[in-house]
């Protein structure tokens, strides 16, 4: 049943109402089917914490458009949602909130605290997921997760004790990075490197304590001199090979004699090619620390301030590592130690959460040993069973997993999960998935729990399964693992992806998904990264309120393309997707306003009955439906909104309904507009859900929602090449004509005398000449004789005043000349020929070819009537 549309298309008004009752009646829920072909995406989980940004259009967009495509193909098709605790982010947030009240997490107490950020996650974890319904986005709603739900907390003890039994969880003394201001260790991947203006200091090691002699180091960490152990060269560096083995003393405190050692790592050409040796504040250094076996005391406590616990260090014991870096170089210039200070520009690696400066520290921490998961990961890709989509990207992984090192699992956060790990009071480690468990270990002994919680990832890493009820087998983890394809950045190969292909192979012996699609990144349309410091941050709530969901969603997609890593986003395509809206509602109200009314859905004539406009126009159907499906299947998003715009706008507005409006078409046009229309918003309904609904229903139609109804079937759509072949033709007729008027300065409300040879007495003949008369607002004038209806047409011209068409050759004549003069004149000129580059006088060469045959052309539509 059909029903009139509104004169404009409001998104405002349609957009929630169209959500509420999509969500209320269930249409994003799923249930295990194995009947149908699963295709399940696991909703990368955003932080707590967040809320959308345009990223998430590039990333999260895609994922929407493959569930929505696959549950019109009929598939058992399911997005899981869910959110990430963020364990370092969510803590930051907490603490600074507790610090407004004057408190700290320490002076609530671990109980209340953990009851408070629960109390905050849940207030401030909807707003994502409230922003998401707004983009149009439909997970599975009901299946929401958490990844601190009990059951997924269940999934994570489960690992980590198997895991530890395994003998691949450990716990041991290793550098670590650690954040002095959030008070925990991260990983690799959590830094950011800035680029920095600092100093290089040139630090002289006496040989003896009142010495002149000795040997001079560069640095731009002199805080870490107090734990030296000593200064390497390389071993074919002649100008230290005779002091390898000697010692020195280490300033400012000159209490401890250090050697000099050879070791293959320094880099003669930086500074002076001598390196000072601080293991337990270096990771380079720790690396030559446990080659030649030297100590590695620490001088930093876990706030980043100098301390004494392992080594003297004298009156600087208790000050902040830059004020102690501060009072070391004035003490060093007074000792006549400092032999120079210069400026350096380097890069110093800082919290992507905090923004604090990395200290590298020696810490007891618990690891998990990588090497072992990632053999048959990277086996997984090397052998084609996991592919990236673009190709590139699979290098990535499989760098990182070449070179991959333990991963230091344990944080020290309380938000987050706890290690299931106790300490008894002789000293015995104890892991066990719940603390009855622990206490039958313990068999009476006291234990006490290890304060620390897993790093976010490791909760993460089990996101496929553990979703599914895994430990428990059911029937979702049956059916829906390994699901078909996973959506995400690139930037997180390493974090995320690569730790699920390895704890799904481990844990479950199957890949989580055979596919990654990395979405590109989005920046400014300079190539900015967006920011808000830089002020070039857009919200994509507010492109919605301007231009609604959908030209928000359409806007982001077609500036994707499949090989770019990145999107320079344009607000004016956002702009453009809401004009193609308007233009699509409008066409939309001219169909429901025919005066014929529509016929029942999905009802074509007769194929006797088709003029060559409806041929054209379903072969296009035909065609798009099967392009459209192959560029969705190929994650081609970008392409697919191209096509579809395309056909929607130029084939279907510009072509087929002006088409409509000649005579000859009007007793077919309102079932095949019908037609066209319905299978046009099917195919454009995951690029754009709510605009297509409100088509869709005022349609005539079969169901109740488009979101459940069938992807267009190219073999319903009959197709005719050779009424397309005729179609093409008459279009590149009626854009010549079309140019005719506009060189002439015909309006386009102005009918014209087309005129064209008579035409043989086939009816097609003259119904194909007709309508090109008519699509370029012509009044037909016989005139002469053609065989082929291509002769015809390539005949057929506007009748123009010839005085006024000669008027305007003349003028054109004069131009033309002109311009020929003065390339002439230019190319003739040797300074120029001489002096300027090669390109350039090859460029001015072609200019004038150019505009001697313009000239030579129009010399002879004149026909030698004063032109030549």
């Amino acid at each position: 049943m059909s029903a009139e549309l509104p004169k404009t298309y409001d998104p405002k008004a349609v957009e929630s109402r169209l959500y509420e009752r999509w969500e209320k009646a269930g249409y994003f829920h799923e249930e295990p089917d194995p009947a149908r072909p699963p295709f399940i995406i696991c909703m990368p989980p955003p932080n707590v914490t967040g809320k959308a940004h345009l990223g998430h259009g590039s990333t999260y967009t895609p994922m929407d458009v493959l569930t929505r495509y696959h549950r019109m193909l009929g598939n058992n098709a399911d997005w899981l949602p869910g959110l990430d605790h963020a364990a370092i982010a969510t803590e930051a947030v907490l603490i600074r909130e507790l610090a407004k009240e004057g408190q700290t997490r320490e002076s609530l107490g671990r109980e209340q605290y953990l009851q408070r950020a629960w109390e905050w996650a849940r207030s401030v974890g909807t707003t994502i997921q409230t922003q998401f319904r707004t983009l149009g986005f439909g997970p599975d709603w009901e299946r929401d997760r958490f990844t601190m739900d009990e059951g997924l907390s269940t999934a994570v003890r489960r690992v980590f004790v198997q895991l530890y039994k395994e003998g691949l969880i450990y716990r041991g003394k290793r550098l670590i990075n650690w954040d002095p201001k959030a008070k925990t260790t991260i990983s690799d991947a959590e830094i950011e490197h800035v680029e920095r203006d600092a100093h290089l200091w040139r630090i002289r090691y006496p040989f003896e304590k009142n010495d002149k002699n000795g040997i001079t180091v560069a640095t731009t960490r002199p805080e870490t001199m107090l734990g030296d152990v000593a200064i390497a060269v390389h071993p074919d560096d002649e100008r230290y090979r005779a002091l390898i083995g000697k010692t020195v003393f280490v300033p400012p405190l000159l209490e401890r004699a250090i050697p000099i050692i050879a070791d293959n790592a320094v880099d003669p050409a930086f500074g002076t090619g001598a390196v000072k040796v601080t293991p337990a504040h270096d990771p380079t250094d720790y690396e030559i620390g446990l080659r030649h076996d030297l100590a590695m005391p620490s001088i930093l406590d876990q706030e980043a301030h100098i301390t004494g616990a392992e080594i003297s260090v004298g009156n600087y014991a208790g000050l902040d590592r830059f004020e102690a870096r501060k009072q070391i170089i004035e003490d060093l210039r007074n000792d006549g130690l400092l032999i120079a200070e210069e400026p350096y520009h380097h890069s110093v690696a800082t919290s992507e959460r905090t923004g604090a400066i990395i200290e590298p520290l020696l810490s007891e921490q618990w690891f998990l040993s990588m090497k072992p998961l990632a053999k048959p990961a990277l086996e997984a890709y090397r052998d084609e069973k996991l592919r990236f989509v673009p190709e590139r990207y699979g290098r990535i992984y499989e760098q990182w997993l070449e070179n991959i090192r333990d991963w230091n699992i344990s944080r020290q956060v309380w938000w987050g999960h706890q290690l299931p790990v106790w300490y008894a009071d002789d000293g015995e480690i104890i892991v066990a998935e719940t603390e009855e468990e622990a206490q039958r270990q313990a068999s009476g002994r006291t234990l006490q729990r290890d304060p620390d919680t897993l790093d976010t990832w490791f909760s993460s890493a089990l996101w496929p399964f553990s979703i599914l009820g895994w430990p428990e087998q059911t029937p979702e983890l049956e059916a829906w693992y390994p699901s078909q394809v996973l959506i995400t950045g690139g930037e997180i190969i390493p974090l995320w992806v690569s730790r699920m292909v390895m704890m799904g192979l481990h844990i479950l012996g199957k890949l989580p998904f055979p596919t990654v699609f990395i979405a590109p990144l989005v920046f400014d349309s300079k190539g900015q990264k967006m920011s808000k410091s830089l002020g070039n941050a857009i919200d994509p709530m507010t492109l919605v309120k301007e231009y609604g969901a959908d030209a928000f969603r359409v806007g982001i997609l077609r500036q994707m393309r499949l090989e770019a890593q990145e999107v320079r986003f344009q607000e004016s395509r956002c702009e453009e997707a809401r004009n193609f809206n308007n233009k699509m509602w409008n066409a939309t109200r001219y169909i429901l306003a025919l005066p014929e009314g529509l016929p029942p859905a999905m009802s074509l004539p007769k194929p006797a009955e088709l003029t060559l406009a409806d041929k054209w126009i379903l072969t296009r159907l035909h065609d798009t439906i099967t392009e459209t499906s192959r560029l969705f299947d190929s994650f081609d998003f970008g392409v697919a909104a191209e096509t579809l715009w395309r056909f929607v706008w130029y084939e279907i507005c510009d072509w087929y309904i002006e088409a409509t409006k000649e005579p000859a078409n009007l007793a077919t046009r309102t079932a095949v507009l019908s037609f066209v229309m319905n299978n046009a918003v099917r195919l454009l309904h995951p690029l754009e859900p709510f605009i297509t609904e409100e088509i869709w229903l005022a349609l005539p139609h079969d169901g109740q929602t488009i979101v459940t109804a069938a992807w267009p079937d190219p073999e319903e759509v009959p197709i005719d090449r050779e009424s397309e072949r005729i179609f093409s033709a008459i279009q590149r007729t009626v854009e010549r004509l079309r140019n005719e008027r506009a060189e002439n300065n015909i309006p386009d409300s102005q009918r014209v005398q087309i005129c064209h040879p008579e035409e043989p007495a086939e009816q097609a003949f003259r119904r194909a000449l007709d309508l090109a008369v008519h699509l370029a607002r012509g009044t037909a004038v016989s005139s002469g004789s053609a065989s082929t209806l291509e002769e015809a047409l390539a005949k057929t011209q506007v009748q123009i005043d010839p005085t006024a068409r000669i008027g305007r050759y003349r003028k054109e004549v004069v131009r033309l000349e002109s311009e020929v003069a003065r390339g002439e004149k230019k190319l003739a000129n040797e300074q120029f020929i001489s002096k300027a580059a090669p390109e350039l006088v090859a460029k001015e060469r072609e200019k004038l070819a150019s505009y001697q045959a313009d000239l030579a052309r129009m010399r002879e539509l004149l026909g030698g009537k004063d032109g030549g």
